[in-house]
Order: C-alpha cells, then sequence, then structure tokens
C-alpha cells in the first residue's frame, strides 16, 4: 500500500474539507470513524492521523486512548484538540474565545514551517490547562490556540480548513509532508489504475455482477469493472418505469450500446406501476418499490449463472451518512458474496472527476442525482401512468430551459413536483425547485432563478399541458441531504 494519512471523523463538514484539500494536493488520505480501534488503524498502516473535529465548542469522544501510545503522528483539529488535551492530562474548560477574529501566533516547529503570524476567525477556542509534557503551540487573545508533545509528533489545534485558508492548508501539508514523510502520489489517473488492478485482482478469473441504476455512481462503478473484467461483468439494469423523460433509453444507449457493457435489461414498468396502485403514503411507496425491486432482482440473477463478486456503487457521501446497505434492496440480500466498492473512498463531485478522466460526455458527467425511488415520491398522492407522464413532461421542460439559459452548471438540483389543489384532484399543481447547496453548511438555497426563465418555464407548462392549472416555485431552504425533496 502507498503512503496515506488517515482522517478520523468527528465532524462531517471538516473531515469533507480536509479530505478534499489534501487529494487536491496529491495526497493520498482515507476517512475512518472516529471510534476505530487502534487494531483497525494498523492494519491500514497510515503514515499519521489526523482527528477532524468541528468548530461548535463541544468536546467530541470517541478516541481510544491506546491511540496515544502508537508510534503514528497526530494532529487534533477544532473540538477534537479539546479531546486530545483532556487525555493527554490536560483540563478543558469554559469557552474563552467566541466568533471573533484574532490574531494568531505560531510557535517554531515541522508544523509551522512557512507559517507567519495571522489573522483568522476563531469560533471556539477552549480555556485549556495544558498537560506536562506539552508546549504552547499558537496562542491568541492570551489563549492557547494549539499546543504541541515535546518529545513526540502529537498537536492539538482549535481551529480547522475553512474554504480559501491558506494557512490552514499550509498547516495541513505541513502535517502530511514534514512531519509523516508522505509524498505527492495520488491523482485521479493513480486511482482508475489501481482500482481496475484491485477489482481484477479479487475477482480472478471468475464473474462480478452488477445492478446498475440509472446513475452516474453505478455507471462508472460499472465502466471500471468493465476495464479489469470485459464480459465477465455481468450488469442488470431494471427500468421500473419511474425514471425521467427518456433516461432508460438513453442510459442503455450510452453504456451498453455505446460503451460495450453486458447489461440485462429488465422490463418492469407495469409490474411497479401495479404494484403501486392506490398507493398513496411515502413510506408505503418506498416499501413497496424496495419489496418489488428486490423481488424482481432475486428472479433475475435465477438465469444468469454463477458469480464471484458483487460490485456496489458506495461514495464516501454514503459511508459518512450511514447508510444501511443491509436494509436496502440490492445484489447483497440475493447473493451471499463478497462487495467490491470501488468509489468508496470518493466524494461526488470526485466521481465526476473520474468520469472525466474517463471522457465520459459532459451531460453523463452532469447527470443529477435522483432518489432511489424515482418520480413516485415527488408526485403527492397516487403514482399513475398519467400522472408520472404529466410530471415527465414539466420536468423535461423545466430541465430545458435551465440548460437553455446556462444555469445548470451553477445549480445542484432542479426538479419538477406534481401536486394537486386542495379538493380537486383533476388539476395538477407542479412545483418548481431549483438549489445550490454549500458544503460549509450542509443547506440547500433555492437559487435565484431569472423571473423571464421562470415564466418561460410557467407558460410551456400550461400551453404544453393542460391537465396542469398552476406552477409554483419552491423558496423553501432545506437540510442539503435530508430535505430538499418533498416527501
Amino acid at each position: 500500500m502507498r503512503d496515506m494519512v488517515l482522517i478520523l471523523n468527528y465532524d462531517d463538514v471538516c473531515t469533507r474539507a480536509i479530505a478534499r484539500s489534501l487529494r487536491a494536493e496529491h495526497i493520498y488520505c482515507k476517512i475512518a470513524p472516529g471510534n476505530i480501534t487502534p487494531e483497525e488503524i494498523d492494519s491500514q498502516q497510515p503514515l499519521g492521523l489526523i482527528l477532524s473535529g468541528g468548530v461548535s465548542g463541544g468536546t467530541p469522544s470517541g478516541l481510544d486512548a491506546r491511540m496515544l501510545n502508537g508510534s503514528y503522528p497526530l494532529l487534533a483539529l477544532g473540538d477534537a484538540a479539546s479531546m486530545l488535551c483532556r487525555m493527554l492530562g490536560g483540563d478543558v474548560q469554559e469557552t474563552a474565545i467566541c466568533k471573533s477574529i484574532g490574531a494568531v501566533r505560531f510557535a517554531k516547529c515541522l508544523l509551522t514551517e512557512g507559517l507567519d503570524d495571522c489573522e483568522r476567525m476563531l469560533y471556539n477556542v477552549r480555556r485549556l490547562r495544558l498537560p506536562e509534557g506539552t508546549m504552547q503551540l499558537a496562542q491568541s487573545q492570551q489563549e492557547s490556540v494549539g499546543f504541541m508533545c515535546v518529545d513526540r509528533p502529537v498537536y492539538g489545534v482549535q481551529f480547522t480548513l475553512e474554504q480559501n485558508d491558506t494557512d490552514g492548508m499550509q498547516l495541513l501539508l505541513n502535517f502530511a509532508l514534514n512531519v509523516c514523510g508522505c509524498t505527492r502520489w495520488w491523482n485521479f489517473e493513480t486511482f482508475i489504475n489501481r482500482t481496475v488492478e484491485e477489482i481484477s485482482r479479487v475477482v480472478g478469473d471468475g464473474r462480478a455482477v452488477c445492478a446498475m441504476t440509472g446513475g452516474l455512481n453505478s455507471g462508472i462503478s460499472a465502466l471500471l469493472a468493465h476495464r479489469a473484467l470485459g464480459e465477465r461483468l455481468q450488469c442488470i439494469f431494471i427500468d421500473t418505469g419511474l425514471m425521467r423523460e427518456n433516461e432508460g433509453s438513453r442510459f442503455l444507449g450510452f453504456y451498453r450500446d455505446k460503451m460495450g457493457l453486458n447489461i440485462t435489461h429488465v422490463q418492469a414498468q407495469e409490474r411497479f406501476i401495479d404494484a403501486l396502485s392506490g398507493v398513496t403514503s411515502p413510506d408505503d411507496k418506498r416499501r413497496i418499490i424496495g419489496e418489488t425491486l428486490q423481488k424482481t432482482l432475486n428472479e433475475t440473477l435465477e438465469n444468469l449463472g454463477e458469480f464471484k463478486v458483487i460490485l456496489r456503487s458506495t461514495t464516501c457521501n454514503d459511508v459518512m451518512s450511514e447508510v444501511d446497505w443491509a436494509k436496502r434492496p440490492g445484489l447483497h440480500a440475493a447473493l451471499d458474496l463478497p462487495i467490491v466498492e470501488p468509489l468508496r473512498e470518493l466524494f461526488k463531485d470526485e466521481v465526476r472527476r473520474v468520469g472525466e478522466y474517463l471522457n465520459l460526455p459532459g451531460d453523463v458527467i452532469s447527470k443529477q442525482t435522483f432518489p432511489g425511488s424515482g418520480l413516485a415520491l415527488r408526485i403527492m398522492g397516487e403514482v399513475t401512468p398519467a400522472r408520472l407522464q404529466t410530471l415527465r413532461a414539466a420536468d423535461q421542460i423545466f430541465s430545458d430551459e435551465i440548460i437553455s439559459a446556462g444555469q445548470n452548471k451553477r445549480l445542484w438540483q432542479h426538479f419538477a413536483t406534481l401536486t394537486a389543489l386542495p379538493g380537486d384532484d383533476t388539476h395538477a399543481v407542479i412545483a418548481l425547485r431549483a438549489v445550490h447547496a454549500s458544503d460549509s453548511s450542509q443547506q440547500a438555497y433555492a437559487a435565484r432563478l431569472p423571473y423571464d426563465l421562470l415564466e418561460r418555464v410557467m407558460e410551456r407548462i400550461l400551453r404544453e399541458r393542460p391537465e396542469v392549472s398552476r406552477v409554483v416555485y419552491d423558496l423553501s431552504p432545506s437540510s442539503r441531504y435530508t430535505g430538499v425533496e418533498w416527501q
């Protein structure tokens, strides 16, 4: 294994920022939960550990005390510095500096090489009584913003990486390069080559199976496996009838017909529509779709022969969101086989970069995320063929106008939802949703689309879909990962 830094996650936002920043500098890093054991760390053989805390002013827990007796260089950032101070025998007291810009002075050492005194926002600096064997590393307003052990490379700093943070980035680079001795070997081309080699090694001369959803993640995973296995990769694509306009045919046209993937296409549109007949509850929709999907997968696998490995398109976003795959439908529920997850270490934006290195066209790479239940949860009430067609048409009109106006690259998501006027199920209402997303706050904010763009969308929908009586635009902010959809 090549050299790398292991990031222990005590705050998702800060961990994402650190991982992306290190990889952008070609330094390989992996993310692990904060309660990882020393034995699990030893098995991965990192050159150093970063404890990634947030800036809430709390003191996280979960670090195994045996970690401090190990031989790894260690850097605790943000709230994790308070945890480190306490575990070393020091004392953590009340917040001394809160959301204040202060001058920070650094002591000279390997970690601060090239860093001058600076001003930065200090969100929550706790008053620390430093333990024996440590010294002050950084100071602001007479408070210890950072500390270090005298006789070993263990550091704590009570701030973390921010956007466009040159000082914070220098600190990370000093730790990875100067303290840990990492090299700048990681890039997307290297990732692709190593992933193809690993898939080939694990599968050997056997076959692998991959369920493709129509999205980018499963598409990239399958393309990487196809490079390793060729025809020994068997893909399954189940068309549920709940996809966007012409999405299934476009998907097959690219991945099967152009890229040459071996895809078994299961047309199950009627099956899913029949199963959803009369169902209005979002929870019931999710359950029925999951059960129908699993049953269809099980039946499909009966005629496809033996496999050695399941390929799954898990990303780092899924891992950090603690997705419980055991409760989700999929190949793992039908086959007791090892699972290979080629994209497990990558965030969604990094998956798109892999697509660029694979020379995929822009419309494939920029393909929007789509809920696993498809359009079913974007229809308030019963899912019928007629209501699906109304929503597909409105969604396509919205997307066409967004792209024509050059707005698509500015947006994280844009889509249409279908509901009805209270007490009048015969007249549909289309709600348009377009949001920007913030990594720093994990929030999604309604985009300020040009009024003439919204007016064109409204006019086209009302003209082309006479069953629609109202078109509205949703301005509500929401959580990025849980509140963008209406259900």
